[in-house]
């Protein structure tokens, strides 16, 4: 069997992504437990979001702050070129329509403290709130990944995004791949939304069983023949001197207090 001992982290609205993310970065007992606390004192959240669930918010206010912070952007130009410029794009433009929606409805206060954000990156609770309740990307994952020090391992696919099908061709390779890589990291996108592979467990010739942690809060098993060919599966590795790297960057960036990295 091939296992990743990962938590099980439940979502809030739209944030299976988000948590599925975050369950196989594995942050608590390292560096990145300690930063994401950091990042939640300072965004001072209400006491309902302290605690673990106010993780998924410190990673909404981390990729908020990367569109305008000098020093991330200049890792993630480096990191991603093009698609950092993509990522940004659609972020505007999500709060951009926000922005709108708030203004045909009187509500000047919440459509102001978008405009905040988008003049000068001030992220306010209104921003931070209608960002986090997006459905997230696998591109705004991915960075995340770089964030806690990973990387995503690309293959070819159809959909350009690096991650594989189980489409029917060449699934015998595919699943072997993905019985290789579950002590790395795996989470699956399902379009509407996303889960994290905690083992694979082989049953029979050339099939297998994922155990499957689910945000909503489930631990569910899923046949190898019964995996829908839209799922998509994406494979992370986490490097322990990257994140440790990418922690001091980090809390340069945010003026966050220094820490040592572990």
């Amino acid at each position: 069997m091939a296992y990743r001992d990962i938590p099980l982290y439940t979502q809030l609205t739209n944030t299976c992504g988000l948590s599925a993310l975050l369950m196989i970065a594995k942050p608590e007992g390292n560096s990145l437990e300690i930063l994401l606390k950091d990042i939640v004192n300072k965004m001072r959240l209400e006491p309902y979001y302290q605690g673990k669930i106010g993780w998924q918010l410190a990673e909404a206010y981390l990729l908020l702050k990367s569109c305008f912070n000098r020093s991330l952007g200049y890792y993630l130009r480096n990191a991603f070129a093009d698609e950092y410029s993509y990522f940004k794009m659609i972020l505007f433009q999500q709060l951009e329509d926000r922005m709108h929606a708030f203004s045909l409805l009187k509500n000047q206060k919440s459509a102001n403290d978008i405009r905040l954000y988008l003049r000068k990156g001030i992220v306010r609770k209104t921003t931070l709130y209608e960002y986090l309740f997006e459905m997230k990307t696998n591109l705004e994952l991915k960075i995340l990944a770089y964030f806690y020090g990973g990387h995503q391992i690309l293959f070819p696919s159809p959909d350009g995004t690096g991650c594989i099908f189980l489409d029917g061709k060449d699934n015998k390779k595919k699943l072997q791949i993905l019985y290789q890589h579950v002590p790395d990291g795996i989470i699956i996108g399902l379009g509407h939304h996303w889960l994290a592979v905690q083992g694979m467990r082989p049953i029979k010739k050339n099939k297998y069983e994922f155990i499957i942690h689910d945000p909503q809060g489930k631990r569910r098993i899923y046949s190898s023949e019964k995996i829908e060919k839209n799922f998509r599966f994406y494979i992370f590795q986490f490097d322990l001197e990257q994140r440790k790297k990418m922690d001091k960057i980090i809390r340069r960036a945010l003026k966050l207090p220094k820490r040592k990295s572990s």
